[in-house]
């Protein structure tokens, strides 16, 4: 199930991949209801494991609606690297979609990796957060749409947009407001704070206990461990079976900035960057926050439930 629309898309690799995978068992669509008609078919059919290509937004909606068609007796799912950040798609290993059907239909070696996802409400998904990553998302959906038709249209997209909407508009933004604060309660198992290489440290936290409450810039929940372009904000998300990693961070607007390269490599630590093992967690905030679900903005919450899905998820990577 391919995202006709999705960045890396062209006529040549639509030829290649049903080349690959047989005209009749490739689905390429145009919208949501679309996808949700072609995933209807996969599982009517039976087929063990669907491979869904496009972003991580097209990835984690194809989740959820196989998860909706068929219960607990969903596929696994492949991901074909045809999105801007590809979180999914880098964590697994999937390199080009040719080439990663290519070595699933040999029957060469793969690996699958059983993960229950993050809920909140009905939704699953691999990572998602509250402040200011899902600002940046917002914003760089406004310059992208800013942009769009000009000469500077390419500056818009990728990580060039998101350097100019993050550097130009969030962070002028939050420079100049009130900041946050977030109260986060245990609503789950006894939950632990997570040390130095991903150990637990200190005692239980038991249900209906404050993890966290004070200054925040941004918060989040994965099982896991990379976001887009593979930046692993996440590093201990794959650490704790039957719990995810939450990270609340309140650093300063520029100590958010400076941090950015521990971020990307994993190795953030600092007195005011907060880590957990929990399975079920709920956070109050004292002013609307931006929310992203899988990198795809999600509105703006006050208030949300972190919890973990009963069921894993198989993905199927590249050994």
């Amino acid at each position: 199930m391919l995202n006709a629309n999705a960045g890396s898309m062209t006529p040549r690799l639509a030829r290649a991949i049903r080349g690959v995978a047989g005209a009749e068992h490739v689905f390429f669509t145009e919208s949501k209801d679309h996808a949700e008609e072609a995933l209807r078919a996969c599982v009517e059919r039976e087929y063990p494991t669907v491979f869904a290509g496009g972003g991580d937004g097209t990835i984690v909606d194809a989740i959820n609606t196989l998860a909706t068609l068929s219960g607990p007796k969903m596929p696994n799912v492949g991901v074909l690297r045809l999105g801007t950040g590809n979180a999914l798609a880098r964590w697994l290993g999937s390199g080009n979609p040719v080439e990663t059907l290519a070595r699933y239909q040999r029957g060469e070696t793969h690996q699958a990796v059983m993960v229950r996802m993050v809920t909140t409400g009905k939704a699953l998904t691999p990572f998602l957060g509250l402040g200011h990553d899902a600002a940046v998302l917002n914003d760089y959906y406004r310059v992208k749409r800013a942009l769009a038709g000009t000469a500077l249209a390419p500056l818009g997209h990728g990580l060039a947009g998101y350097f100019i909407a993050g550097l130009g508009i969030t962070l002028p933004n939050f420079l100049t407001r009130k900041d946050a604060e977030v109260t986060i309660i245990n609503m789950g198992g006894p939950a632990r704070r997570i040390g130095l290489g991903g150990d637990e440290v200190g005692p239980e936290i038991p249900t209906g206990e404050v993890l966290y409450r004070g200054p925040i810039a941004t918060v989040g929940a994965a099982t896991t461990p990379q976001l887009g372009y593979g930046v692993r904000f996440f590093p201990h998300a794959l650490r704790r079976p039957g719990r995810f990693h939450l990270r609340a961070v309140a650093l300063s607007p520029l100590g958010c900035v400076r941090a950015m390269p521990d971020a990307w490599r994993g190795t953030l630590h600092h007195p005011d960057v907060h880590d957990f093992y929990a399975d079920r967690v709920r956070l109050i905030f004292s002013q609307p926050m931006a929310f992203q679900v899988a990198g795809d903005p999600a509105g703006f919450r006050d208030e949300v439930t972190f919890g973990l899905s009963e069921n894993p998820v198989t993905f199927v990577g590249q050994a």
